[in-house]
């Protein structure tokens, strides 16, 4: 008897966008193979469709849809794009594991080159991406001096983050990740290479010997579902 199997489509959600930045971003996505839908707020509290991402723009109304995205059993790991509006404070939202932020007024080769970066994540492709970017506030402990930075990307083995500190590579930290529906884990890790560049990043490596390593693996599991 044969079988056959039919291929889910890859849906993005634009919530609220204005009609020209709408139609930019289909545009965008389609290149990578990915449909993208208009919607609004309303339309998706509560969500009862399953959508792969969404793009929204970081206002005031976003915050209880953040919430609810990632509350939602059907849509709490989808790949969330936030819209940096002017005047929007980007912490009260770094709660919610925004995974890529784009600024207004959105640029196509921005725009573009977010979506190459992280597309593999909204068609499931899961065993091609061991890192999820993800944005969220981590706080970083280095000889008894604490400094707050921005993760990046997060692997189980390791992370980038942003931070204002000034580090050396082997330096030793502690760090305090808050993802998204997760306690606050703390693991000791070692700096392993920084990028001085426009946007200077660090990328630190956890140390083996710490058992709480393991907590991040498994938030990387369990959002990437796997079992």
């Amino acid at each position: 008897m044969l079988r056959t199997t039919e291929k889910v489509e890859c849906r993005v959600a634009l919530v609220d966008l204005p009609s020209e930045a709408a139609q930019m971003m289909r545009q965008v996505f389609a290149q990578f193979k990915i449909k993208a839908v208009e919607c609004t707020a309303e339309s998706m509290q509560p969500t009862r469709q399953k959508y792969d991402a969404c793009v929204v723009q970081l206002d005031d109304p976003a915050e209880p849809l953040l919430a609810s995205i990632r509350s939602s059993p059907l849509n709490r790991h989808m790949v969330i794009y936030g819209v940096n509006t002017p005047g929007s404070d980007f912490k009260k939202f770094s709660r919610h594991g925004i995974n890529a932020v784009m600024n207004h007024p959105l640029e196509r080769s921005a725009a573009i080159k977010i979506v190459r970066a992280t597309h593999l994540l909204v068609l499931h492709e899961y065993r091609r991406y061991a890192r999820i970017p993800v944005i969220t506030e981590v706080g970083i402990l280095q000889s008894g001096a604490r400094a707050i930075g921005s993760s990046v990307e997060v692997s189980g083995g390791g992370m980038s983050l942003t931070t204002p500190r000034k580090l050396k590579i082997a330096d030793t930290v502690e760090v305090t990740l808050n993802l998204p529906q997760s306690k606050p884990i703390s693991v000791r890790a070692v700096v392993s290479w920084i990028d001085e560049g426009p946007e200077s990043q660090i990328g630190i490596r956890f140390e083996a010997d710490d058992e709480r390593r393991r907590e991040v693996k498994k938030w990387v599991e369990d959002y990437l579902e796997i079992v």
